[in-house]
């Protein structure tokens, strides 16, 4: 009798079957102090082969005049080829952005001059160009940034930055942003979830292999 009722209930029942999932989720709320921020323009799942165009900005509370750090990447999945300053509030630099494709890092340093350096700003400091050269999960960070106070003692002001997550694709293949929000979620692994298993639908099938199964799922989670 239960195999019955299972049997004509199966659907229902594993769309009503808790999914507990691990998410990880590096945050980009970081408070009204002074940040650096990592964006792309909703374009966080490209495609090996494809430009990915990152901005990195200054976003300060407390009058600083000068910034600085160190960006770590993943060489094995992201090359830089450019670095853009036409737009940046960065008036002089003591060291040019410089960066390894080799060890994955970028290095800045500049000073702000005028009224920036008297109120609380916000304002690009560059464009970097990445070349996606490899699959899979990586992120994009700030490593001992410093954003320095201007009163006169250069106190390192702060507060955070966030860290950009990268999800690359081989060509031909869908993107795990299911439901196409611009960002990974459990509801991208929810909606996979309830495609599994039934008829096939390419938007679903992440691996590439012709059926929409738990390797999916399991390429899917593996980016979280």
């Amino acid at each position: 009798m239960f195999k019955k009722f299972f049997s004509s209930h199966q659907y229902k029942i594993i769309i009503g079957a808790p999914i507990i999932f691990l998410v990880i989720i590096s945050s980009d709320v970081l408070g009204s102090g002074n940040f650096f921020l990592f964006s792309t323009e909703k374009n966080n799942f490209p495609v090996e082969g494809e430009e990915l165009r990152v901005t990195l900005e200054m976003h300060t509370k407390t009058p600083v005049n000068a910034v600085g750090g160190t960006i770590a990447f993943d060489p094995n999945k992201l090359h830089i080829t450019s670095i853009s300053r036409i737009t940046s509030a960065v008036d002089l630099w003591s060291e040019e952005p410089e960066f390894s494709n080799t060890e994955g890092v970028l290095h800045f340093s500049g000073g702000l001059v005028g009224n920036k350096t008297a109120e609380p700003f916000r304002g690009t400091i560059f464009v970097i160009s990445f070349e996606v050269i490899g699959e899979g999960k990586s992120d994009i960070a700030m490593k001992g940034g410093e954003l320095l106070a201007n009163n006169g003692d250069g106190t390192n002001m702060m507060s955070g930055a966030n860290s950009l997550s990268v999800y690359a694709r081989k060509s031909g293949l869908p993107s795990p942003d299911i439901n196409d929000d611009g960002v990974l979620s459990i509801s991208d692994a929810n909606s996979l979830y309830l495609k599994t298993f039934r008829a096939y639908d390419a938007r679903y099938d992440l691996n590439g292999d012709g059926s929409v199964n738990w390797a999916d799922v399991r390429s899917l989670m593996s980016l979280f």
